[in-house]
């Protein structure tokens, strides 16, 4: 298994370097309508991308702190490219036009990107072989979970969102049986992914439907 390596400033180069990528794609995605039926541009304003790929960046460290770090590199470079990208398209394109670069936002995430960073602390404790690493295991994929459920009932409704109901199942399903055979206690992953989701669900995605 590759691992990213302690204190190792290619993996932090790494981690920048997909941050800046993932918030470019997320940028240009703009260039999709928003409300048609596959709405590719809903992988940037939904949970589920951003999920995915932070749980593999915590997943593919060497450590909690390494995991912190990378979390946060790549979500303050993400969030950088991407109102960035926007700032410098404004210049050649209307519908990007902004009065200039979006501080207030980008500062915003930036706090979030923080928090996340301790949560991607806490989250590579999975490692422990003990019954807490179910229920950390259990944590992303409970979001992809209350993410599909909100999206398909959406998607039900609307008939828009369809990418971004693929996606999310697709990474469920991936993410899901890849971590239920790596859990030290299975009932306790199932359980935990039934209560959290359901929480998520009613918390974040059933005020808009």
């Amino acid at each position: 298994m590759i691992k990213i390596k302690l204190n190792s400033i290619k993996s932090y180069i790494l981690s920048i370097g997909l941050g800046i990528l993932a918030g470019i794609i997320t940028r240009l995605s703009d260039f999709f309508p928003n409300h048609n039926l596959w709405s590719f541009s809903s992988i940037a304003t939904l949970f589920g991308f951003w999920i995915l790929t932070v749980t593999l960046v915590i997943y593919f460290s060497s450590s909690n702190i390494n995991a912190a770090i990378n979390v946060i590199l790549y979500l303050f470079s993400m969030n950088f490219s991407f109102y960035f990208l926007l700032y410098i398209l404004g210049f050649f394109i209307p519908r990007f036009y902004n009065e200039g670069f979006q501080w207030n936002l980008f500062m915003l995430y930036n706090i979030a990107g923080l928090v996340v960073g301790i949560i991607a602390y806490i989250l590579y404790f999975w490692n422990k072989w003990n019954k807490s690493n179910s229920l950390l295991y259990a944590l992303p994929v409970s979001g992809l979970v209350a993410e599909t459920i909100g999206v398909g009932i959406y998607f039900y409704k609307n008939d828009t969102f369809l990418f971004q109901l693929i996606f999310d199942f697709l990474s469920l399903v991936i993410l899901g049986g890849w971590f239920y055979k790596k859990v030290n206690n299975k009932l306790i992953y199932i359980l935990t992914i039934g209560v959290v989701s359901l929480i998520g669900y009613f918390l974040v995605y059933r005020p808009f439907l």
